[in-house]
C-alpha cells in the first residue's frame, strides 16, 4: 500500500537547517495498525505529514498503491487523498458553526455521490459511533469524548483505506481515551489501515505493529507481540 523509500525531509529558519526525515524508508501493508512513538521533535508529526500527502519529501521515493509520489503533481495527490485518507486530529477540527451530521458530512461533498447517497453515508456512521442522538448540537454542546466521536465519524464516511491519527487521543481522558483506541481497532479489524502517532506507549497495544523514531530515522520496528515480549523483559531485568 505504501513504501518510502530512503525519504528525507528538511526544514530551514533562521538560516539553521533541522532535519525532519533522515534517509527513512517505511512499508506499510493494507490491513495493519501501526502505533508510531518517539520523543517531540524526532519527525512524528512530518512522517504523518507525508504519508497523508500535505507534505513532500526533498528525497527519496514515496509510492502510495502504485503512484509515485515524489514527482506526482498537486491534483493528482489531492484525489488521492480524498479517496483514500482520512484524519483524525488531537484537537477535533470540528466547525463550530455546523451540527455534528452536517459536520461529518463536509468530505462527502468532495465525492461522487447524489444527496441520498450522503444522508446515507452520514446515518450509518452516526450510528456506528453511536451519536445519533447528538445530530443536530453544535460541537460546544458535545464533551470531549464526543466531540472526537464526531472527528472519526467524519474521517470515516469517505470509507477511506487509510486512517492517519495525531495524538487521537491527546485532549480526552483515560475512559475516553480507552473508548475512541477501541473504536480505531474495531475498523482496523474491519479491513482499515491506520497509521498512529502517539506519545502514549499502553495504546500499542491496540495495534498490530510499533514504530519507534528517533532524529529522523527509525530507531525500532516489531510486531506488537514483539513489543509486548521485550516490555516483560525490561520488567523482569529491573
Amino acid at each position: 500500500m505504501i513504501i518510502l523509500n530512503n525519504v528525507s525531509r528538511s526544514f530551514i529558519a533562521e538560516h539553521i537547517e533541522t532535519v525532519a526525515l533522515d534517509k527513512l524508508s517505511l512499508s506499510v501493508s493494507q490491513g495493519e495498525f501501526i502505533t508510531i512513538l518517539g520523543p517531540s521533535g524526532c519527525g512524528k508529526s512530518s512522517l504523518l505529514n507525508i504519508l497523508g500527502m500535505l507534505d513532500d519529501i526533498d528525497e527519496g521515493s514515496f509510492v502510495f498503491k502504485g503512484t509515485e509520489l515524489a514527482s506526482a503533481s498537486s491534483s493528482t495527490k489531492a484525489q488521492l487523498r480524498k479517496k483514500h485518507i482520512g484524519f483524525i486530529f488531537q484537537n477535533f477540527n470540528l466547525i463550530d458553526e455546523l451540527t455534528v451530521e452536517q459536520n461529518i458530512a463536509l468530505p462527502l461533498h468532495y465525492q461522487q455521490l447524489n444527496k441520498a447517497q450522503r444522508a446515507a453515508r452520514v446515518e450509518e456512521v452516526l450510528h456506528r459511533l453511536d451519536i445519533a442522538h447528538r445530530r443536530t448540537h453544535l460541537p460546544a454542546k458535545l464533551s470531549g469524548g464526543q466531540q472526537q466521536r464526531v472527528a472519526i465519524a467524519r474521517a470515516i464516511v469517505t470509507q477511506p483505506d487509510l486512517i492517519l491519527a495525531d495524538e487521537p487521543t491527546g485532549n480526552l481522558d483515560s475512559k475516553n481515551s480507552a473508548q475512541v483506541m477501541e473504536i480505531l481497532r474495531q475498523l482496523n479489524m474491519m479491513g482499515t489501515t491506520i497509521i498512529m502517532v502517539t506519545h502514549a506507549q499502553e495504546q500499542v497495544q491496540y495495534g498490530t505493529r510499533v514504530v519507534r523514531l528517533m532524529d529522523g530515522k527509525i530507531q525500532q520496528d516489531s510486531p506488537v507481540s514483539a513489543q509486548r515480549t521485550l516490555c516483560k523483559q525490561e520488567v523482569l531485568s529491573d
